[in-house]
């Protein structure tokens, strides 16, 4: 179902070729299901939470779905999920997995972002997390994933923080140009307790991707005012209370953002987690 698309055809072809060199995240030590819905209690808070707040009989889509873990976690509640990349090694990883553990409502394709092959508003959810920000053009990908969403949905974007990023970027420089000597700077990728292979995607993804941008969360809000969707909620810009659905937040003011905003380069969790920010919006009717 990969249809090319002149603009990207160029990073596009890049990132094909990146992502089937590494499977991400891979799937050491996950056999069923089980072992799946452990990792991502302990591990993904996101995934977590998108498990308990999304309805039941949901349709979703996971744009840049990689391995398909989380399209394949969320496919509790008689929810149906389709999953798509641009990878093959991935997505047969992902495949694999739903096969062996009799996953039936949970679907995989290849796809390119800006060319979906699906009809307009049929989905309940779209998800993209950490994938739009390796397009060549972010703003024109966010508005394609808009297009299958239906009126009332929702859509999940994970992006690289302008600023919680720099400690990150300053570490890319070091290793780019001085070699992986360097990469100590980043526990994730000598820790021997975290698998050969983790170690090994980390560095690539975080530090070897060729092509990335970032962004702030006053920019996304421009975006979402552009496409008609409602800002619902940010992390880590809003608090949540933990019984409360985060897609009923609707914090709409931010005081003092652009202060908020600078601040990340100091925040140890941007640090660690390479510069992420989530942000949730809704698309009115």
């Amino acid at each position: 179902l990969f249809v090319s698309e002149k603009n990207s055809d160029k990073i596009t072809i890049k990132q094909e070729s990146f992502y089937e060199d590494i499977k991400f995240p891979n799937y050491d030590g996950l056999e069923t299901y089980g072992d799946l819905l452990d990792k991502s209690n302990k591990q993904s808070h996101l995934a977590s939470i998108l498990d308990k707040y999304i309805a039941f009989n949901s349709k979703i889509l996971e744009v840049g779905c990689g391995t398909g873990q989380l399209s394949l976690f969320l496919k509790r509640f008689n929810r149906i999920i389709c999953g798509i990349d641009l990878s093959i090694p991935s997505l047969t990883l992902a495949e694999e997995f739903r096969l062996r553990n009799q996953i039936e409502n949970v679907f995989f394709a290849k796809m390119n972002i800006f060319n979906l092959q699906f009809k307009n508003e049929i989905f309940d959810y779209v998800i993209s997390n950490g994938v739009l920000h390796h397009t060549y053009n972010t703003k024109v990908a966010f508005s394609k994933i808009l297009k299958p969403l239906k009126k009332g949905g929702y859509v999940i974007i994970g992006l690289y923080h302008k600023y919680g990023r720099l400690y990150t970027n300053v570490r890319q420089k070091l290793i780019q140009n001085f070699g992986e000597g360097f990469k100590f700077l980043d526990k994730r990728t000598t820790d021997t307790k975290i698998s050969k292979e983790k170690r090994y995607s980390w560095l690539k993804d975080q530090y070897k991707n060729p092509h990335e941008t970032s962004h702030t969360l006053n920019e996304v809000k421009g975006w979402f005012e552009k496409h008609n969707i409602e800002y619902i909620s940010s992390i880590p810009f809003d608090k949540f209370d933990k019984d409360k659905n985060i897609f009923n937040c609707k914090n709409k003011n931010h005081k003092f953002l652009k202060l908020k905003e600078i601040s990340l380069i100091f925040s140890l969790s941007q640090i660690n987690e390479g510069g992420f920010f989530v942000i949730i919006g809704k698309k009115l009717i």
